[in-house]
């Protein structure tokens, strides 16, 4: 421990730790950046991606202040009940698919520079972030140089973490951000004097990640808790009213910021309505919210059947055992080690079968959380990251997004408490036995990591082919069944004239609005699983072809004609 003027601060806050880290900052981010490349830049992991890039397209082309997406049958469909981007809202007469602004308007210089394959170099950075923020948590838990090292490359090259540095998403910086507020938060509980800023960076940090990750409000709301609680028990309540008051500051400023930010450019704020549209839907459809907290949680397999469940299941009781035996030598824990292989085998053979897709728990990407659950209470230090972690848990899965479980890697809502356990379980699996159970699973954390990256390239082409193919289509309009998939194309589809019409209310709609814009021939967009060509009123089908997408899975686009 150090000190100035007095002050004890932690030792991994001394100026000298940040030099050290500066060249594997560098090259971590060349690495991730490299492999980002292999991506297409116009297909994305996520139809979100599709909305996000659109807008940043629009914000380089009109100006920070016009983040309009547009709509050609405006005229036609004032309300936009067919437009064809989901989640676009209307706000001052203008069409905005944006859920946050901060990391888009950080991405548009870099877009002007060099596209999306420019922008991505900011989750890059997210990830990066994220990984000094996990080798600055490690030297607070004591953890020694070679762990803290290990925290660093694991989390930036072998955890969910890594996936997320490779798409326009969110995810990684807010990640960082939680990470690093953590690290305040750790410093600012101390019984000694700290630093007064200390705090209120700590609530900054946390309220800075909820303008990307609203889950980080869950995240900043608990530490906050933690730190008082700490700091009472003892005997230092005015040090708590204090310290957490500073915090409340510090998150309050960074919220007023966002909302700032928000207002000087739609005149309105988004987040405000969106967190509380989040708090008014949490506690509803509890089935479906335990389904997908068991999938995200511990899920090795996408789906909900009982064979997944079971799976999931035994998979998390597999990985508990082997972390309350790790001292144990390995041939105490065969049929355990036997039993985690046997689930490992059936994952491969069903990606083999079907083809390679999201893997979606927490446990099943990020293995080594599971350990840091195990022995996360045995210090001080270690006691506020598990409980912090752990606590969040239930929350997030209470509140978060309900509907997209099994489009996500490795529970994306609770990547802070997976990335924090898993720094929990570095520090705490260092000697003997330990370390070899510790050395076997962060590989297999490595491995299942590339599976995501791999499955990223694939998708991303996929898609990307998908989306080009159909701004190719030499009908005048596409009439698209899911409004996610028309959001997929993102910047592609801004000059296309395209609706959405899921159900054949919207179906009879659109055929008013293609009429009334004197459209003569038109495509019919839907996965092509076998379902029913709907009626099209005033049009006749004239043919149907095909567009590949990922795995076996295509697209069915049916031509259609005016009648007369």
């Amino acid at each position: 421990m150090g000190a100035t003027s007095g002050v004890p601060v932690p030792s991994g806050s001394t100026p000298a730790w940040y030099l050290r880290i500066g060249p594997s900052v560098v090259v971590m981010a060349v690495v991730l950046f490299l492999v980002a490349q292999l991506a297409d830049p116009d297909g994305y992991l996520s139809t979100d991606v599709g909305g996000k890039t659109a807008t940043i397209e629009v914000i380089v082309e009109n100006g920070p202040r016009a983040p309009d997406l547009g709509y050609w049958a405006e005229s036609l469909d004032p309300d936009g009940r067919l437009y064809p981007m989901w989640s676009t809202a209307r706000i001052d007469g203008a069409w905005v698919n944006v859920t946050t602004l901060p990391m888009l308007y950080l991405a548009a210089p870099l877009w002007k520079l060099g596209g999306a394959r420019m922008a991505v170099l900011i989750p890059v950075l997210g990830t990066v972030l994220a990984a000094a923020g996990a080798a600055a948590i490690a030297r607070r838990l004591d953890g020694r140089r070679h762990q803290r090292a290990a925290a660093f490359w694991l989390v930036g090259l072998a955890s969910p973490a890594t996936v997320y540095a490779l798409d326009f998403w969110e995810h990684s910086l807010g990640l960082g951000l939680v990470l690093w507020g953590m690290v305040a938060v750790v410093d600012s509980s101390s019984r000694f004097r700290v630093a007064p800023w200390l705090p209120i960076a700590a609530g900054l940090a946390f309220s800075t990640a909820a303008a990307l990750r609203q889950e980080a409000l869950v995240y900043g709301f608990l530490a906050g808790v933690v730190l008082v609680g700490r700091l009472v028990s003892w005997g230092r309540p005015l040090t708590a009213i204090i310290r957490g008051s500073a915090m409340l500051a510090g998150t309050a400023a960074g919220l007023l910021a966002n909302a700032a930010f928000e207002w000087w450019v739609f005149g309105t704020t988004l987040r405000a309505g969106r967190g509380g549209g989040t708090a008014a839907a949490a506690g509803t459809d509890l089935v479906v919210r335990a389904q997908e907290a068991v999938i995200t949680g511990i899920g090795p397999l996408s789906g909900t059947n009982a064979s997944a469940l079971l799976l999931a299941g035994v998979l998390l009781g597999l990985l508990l055992a082997i972390g309350h035996n790790a001292d144990r030598p390995f041939l105490d824990q065969r049929v355990i080690w036997a039993g985690l292989g046997a689930v490992a085998l059936l994952v491969v053979l069903d990606l083999i079968i079907d083809g390679m897709r999201f893997i979606p728990g927490l446990a099943a990407t990020t293995p080594l959380a599971v350990l840091g659950i195990v022995r996360g209470g045995r210090t001080g230090p270690r006691r506020i990251v598990t409980a912090v972690s752990v606590l969040a848990l239930p929350l997030v899965w209470l509140t978060q997004f309900a509907g997209g479980a099994t489009a996500q890697w490795g529970g994306r809502y609770t990547l802070p408490s997976a990335v924090m356990l898993m720094v929990v379980a570095i520090v705490s699996y260092d000697r003997g036995r330990a370390r070899e159970t510790l050395r076997i699973l962060a590989v297999a954390g490595f491995v299942i990591t590339m599976i995501g990256v791999g499955w990223t390239v694939v998708r991303t082409r996929g898609f990307a082919d998908a989306s080009r193919a159909l701004a190719d289509r030499p009908e005048e309009a596409l009439v698209f069944r899911d409004p996610f998939l028309a959001r997929e194309p993102g910047p592609l589809g801004l000059d296309e004239q395209w609706l959405a019409a899921p159900t054949p209310e919207l179906l009879r709609e659109a055929s008013e609005v293609l009429a009334g814009a004197g459209i003569e021939e038109v495509g019919y967009v839907d996965f092509d699983i076998g379902r029913a060509v709907p009626d099209l009123p005033g049009y006749v089908v004239v043919g149907e072809s095909t567009i590949p997408l990922v795995n076996d899975l295509r697209l069915r686009v049916v031509s259609l004609e005016r009648e007369g």
